[in-house]
């Protein structure tokens, strides 16, 4: 007699069964800040993807190579009573996504940091995932709001005395396999400009967290006196980019003559100053430099009270009696553009709150401030998105875009410790 022996059913496979599988299809998860730690919940084996494997954010971030806009930092300068007051509680984090993705902005108060603990705190730039203070002690703070880290910085003395502005970015720059947003421990660099020093040429120094010195002065040999407008710089390229208002000459100026917009750049590769006339347009008008669509150097304006944005584009090639010229490349009405037409008798107009507060140089995007609405507006397609209206009137601001990639709850495995140091510079 035969036995015949059976087994149960046969265990049908899945591809999601192959780890190495499984893997490729996790890194295409979205990089907004719930999607992995909502990945991590699904079952101990996916969270053992995620987690245990030292490669896998590394991998993840370098697919998707862009971080994602998680608000901007808002800092407010001029207030109703027309007084000028910087405080740290004046710099408020603004979250753009919807829940889950939204970051409680309590997460990324400055109050955190030690510029924090006292008034008059200014905020410079904020690029890379990271943030610039400078307080009145002639502090730097290099800040991390998404680890806590921060680093301090002393300004060389050539500057203390001098209204001063500057950036930070990573000093990795753009090199292959290197992804901005995940630059918590990745060596950064500060640009230190000032453009009025005691015989009125713009000068620069760079600060590098591999050597923990700051570099050289560099001066600008041109003619013309220089004045700060306070604004944020604009990476395009190799290269950072702020406003400034000069006059042609000494003559110019003592003969009362009305002073012109122009744009200083600093070559991070030469260590080079170069001062670019700016386009014609009105003194009263709003203004940012941006990035052209060819990638080259860009000027938005915005004129008041038409409400008329205009982008003109550098021609770097093109110059008549060595100074560049700039070619009017679009116009356009943003009542129409924002549909405020049939809204124009109830909103309240007011010439210090139509500004282009910002701008995002990953996306081309400006932040715009219309009749007390705060716009997100790209500038070579005109979409846009109205993130919110004021409540507080009077005030003017400057938005900071912020980037990073971020994992929402408490997941902190996924981020890693903090970083906190100080650096003394004399």
């Amino acid at each position: 007699m035969s036995y015949q022996t059976t087994t149960g059913p046969q265990r049908r496979t899945s591809p999601l069964d192959d780890d190495d599988l499984l893997i490729e299809i996790l890194l295409r998860v979205p990089p907004q800040p719930s999607s992995l730690p909502r990945v991590s919940l699904v079952c101990k084996r996916w969270r053992r993807l995620v987690s245990n494997d030292p490669s896998f954010l590394r991998r993840h971030r370098a697919h998707h190579r862009k971080p994602p806009l998680l608000g901007f930092f808002e800092h407010r300068l001029f207030f109703p009573d027309h007084s000028c007051r910087l405080d740290v509680d004046d710099i408020l984090f603004n979250p753009i996504p919807e829940p889950p993705d939204r970051i409680p902005p309590q997460l990324f108060s400055m109050e955190r940091f030690p510029a924090g603990t006292g008034s008059a705190t200014r905020l410079l730039s904020c690029r890379h995932g990271r943030v610039l203070l400078l307080d009145t002690s002639g502090n730097f703070f290099v800040c991390d709001p998404v680890t806590g880290g921060h680093v301090r910085l002393v300004i060389p003395p050539e500057f203390t005395d001098l209204f001063i502005n500057a950036a930070v970015l990573c000093a990795a720059g753009d090199e292959e396999g290197h992804v901005h947003g995940a630059c918590h421990w990745s060596p950064f660099k500060v640009v230190l400009v000032a453009v009025f020093g005691d015989d009125g040429r713009p000068m620069a120094c760079v600060y590098s967290s591999e050597t923990g010195l700051w570099g050289n002065i560099f001066r600008h040999d041109g003619p013309g006196t220089f004045f700060d407008s306070g604004g944020s710089s604009t990476l395009i390229d190799r290269a950072l980019y702020w406003e400034i208002d000069s006059y042609r000459s000494q003559e110019a100026q003592d003969d009362g003559e009305p002073m012109a917009r122009a744009v200083l750049g600093f070559d991070l590769d030469r260590q080079t100053l170069t001062v670019i006339k700016g386009p014609p347009m009105d003194c009263s008008d709003s203004s940012q430099i941006v990035k052209a669509m060819d990638g080259g150097v860009g000027f938005a304006t915005l004129s008041y009270p038409t409400l008329h944005l205009r982008v003109w584009h550098w021609n770097v090639n093109v110059c008549q009696d060595d100074v560049a010229t700039w070619s009017l490349v679009k116009t356009v009405d943003l009542q129409s553009i924002f549909g405020l037409q049939e809204h124009i008798e109830t909103l309240q107009v007011s010439e210090s709150r139509d500004f282009i507060l910002g701008y995002d140089e990953d996306d081309g995007v400006n932040f715009i401030n219309v009749h007390s609405c705060l716009f997100m507006l790209q500038h070579d397609s005109m979409q846009f998105k109205k993130h919110y209206e004021r409540t507080e009137r009077g005030h003017l601001s400057i938005c900071y875009p912020f980037r990073s990639f971020y994992p929402a709850g408490d997941y902190s495995y996924l981020i890693g410790p903090s970083i906190v140091g100080e650096t003394q510079c004399n």
